[in-house]
């Protein structure tokens, strides 16, 4: 009867590792990033041939979450992205919607089309870049990337966001971006310690003084020094160039 109580105490305590462990991942994934991929015209299926769908799979692979929809966003509608990228109406609909974004007081999003069209407006935010294959028009306000001329050569419309080439340029950034996040929460955690640290040095110094030194001045505590802010640091491609009146 013992050892009938020990093995199911065993499996019970098993149980709730796994729970517990599940339940962790689950939030860990909740708070990843997120990135939003829309298709263009005509891209209702994910496919590994053309459109974006391709790119979810090593976009979680960087850590972030990922959702696929079409430029229409009948699936999507009302989200907060952390980054946008968009291929053909789809790149046109990812900059409109950043900047619908910008307007009702949401944090910038990061965002990359790919062929961006019909006649996409300015992109906005302060990081947007526009890959482009033969015909198709350059971004204002965007860096602008051609991809024939980085080695995406005679590559068509549809297939150019698969092309190997257009995929490590958005990865290249995707994953920058991931690793600035990380470096920025790592040094706030890390300056953390030092503000509660101050800050109870500060609460101590102002304790009533004992009755001996009552008469002496008080001196106050030393001012703490502001945190630094964490800046982005620049983000450079090749064979990139702003259209006029960018």
């Amino acid at each position: 009867m013992g050892a009938l109580r020990v093995t199911v105490l065993k499996s019970v305590l098993l149980a709730l590792t796994v729970l517990i462990g599940l339940t962790g991942a689950g939030r860990a994934q909740e708070t990843a990033p997120l990135v939003l991929l829309l298709d263009g015209l005509g891209v209702y299926v994910a496919s590994d041939y053309i459109g974006l769908s391709a790119l979810a799979r090593p976009l979680q692979q960087q850590g972030f979450r990922t959702r696929v929809d079409s430029h229409l966003m009948a699936k999507t509608s009302g989200i907060v992205p952390d980054i946008i990228i968009g291929h053909s109406m789809g790149g046109d609909t990812a900059i409109r919607y950043s900047r619908q974004l910008m307007r009702a007081g949401r944090p910038a999003p990061m965002v990359i089309t790919v062929d961006a069209a019909p006649a996409p407006p300015a992109c906005v935010v302060p990081r947007c870049m526009n890959i482009h294959g033969l015909g198709f028009v350059n971004v204002r306000g965007a860096t602008n990337i051609d991809a024939w001329a980085s080695g995406a050569k005679f590559v068509g419309h549809p297939q150019l966001p698969t092309h190997p080439v257009v995929e490590r340029i958005i990865l290249d950034q995707t994953g920058a971006w991931m690793a600035e996040r990380k470096l920025a929460m790592a040094k706030t955690a890390a300056a953390a310690p030092k503000a509660t640290t101050a800050t109870s040095g500060g609460a101590s110094a102002q304790q009533p003084a004992s009755p001996s030194a009552s008469a002496a001045p008080t001196t106050p505590p030393a001012a703490r020094a502001a945190p630094k802010m964490w800046s982005a640091p620049s983000w450079t491609l090749p064979n990139w160039s702003l259209p006029k009146g960018g």
